[in-house]
């Protein structure tokens, strides 16, 4: 079982480095809304071009790979999809949207992730969204020379219900701590 235990962040002792970067992305985001009063079509442009790397990338990690056309036609809605891991790549791209426009009214809970679960796999064929997966999985990275690797061992299929539980409710011990 994993340990989702954050009490450690009561002391207050903090990495200089950790402190500092977050601020960073502080100032970063006051300058980015002064900017996007500035510039709104290029952070529109910026913003779909965000979406379509995710998209892609978060994909990759579940061997879901198709040409960066499809992707962006995909996650522009500029096409249908033609097949299982294509409907993946919609199902992502829709669960990003709602997380893009509703962030404010979602919380880390196991109502909202199964939600979001049960979007990215809604246009899956027999898909299993906002359920719990019933077997256990790897995530396998694959080099180029074919050669494949664990690259994570996720929570078994048993575990997850109160691996959830717990997580769900370590967030919003330290939330409101």
């Amino acid at each position: 079982m994993r340990n989702f235990d954050y009490s450690f962040l009561r002391s207050g002792l903090l990495p200089a480095r950790l402190v500092d970067l977050v601020a960073h992305i502080e100032a970063m985001k006051t300058m980015a809304v002064v900017h996007k009063k500035e510039h709104g079509r290029l952070f529109k442009e910026l913003e779909a071009f965000a979406k379509v790397c995710s998209v892609k990338s978060s994909n990759a990690i579940e061997g879901i790979v198709t040409a960066d056309e499809r992707i962006a036609a995909i996650v522009n809605r500029h096409s249908a999809t033609l097949d299982r891991d294509e409907a993946e790549i919609a199902g992502y791209r829709d669960a990003l949207n709602e997380i893009f426009l509703h962030h404010d009214r979602l919380d880390l809970s196991v109502r909202d992730i199964l939600r979001l679960h049960e979007l990215m796999l809604a246009l899956v064929p027999s898909g299993c969204g906002g359920s719990y997966k019933t077997s256990d999985n790897l995530i396998i990275e694959e080099d180029e020379k074919g050669e494949r690797q664990v690259r994570f061992r996720p929570v078994s299929a048993a575990e997850t219900p109160k691996a959830m539980e717990q997580l769900e409710l370590a967030y919003l011990t330290a939330r409101d701590d």
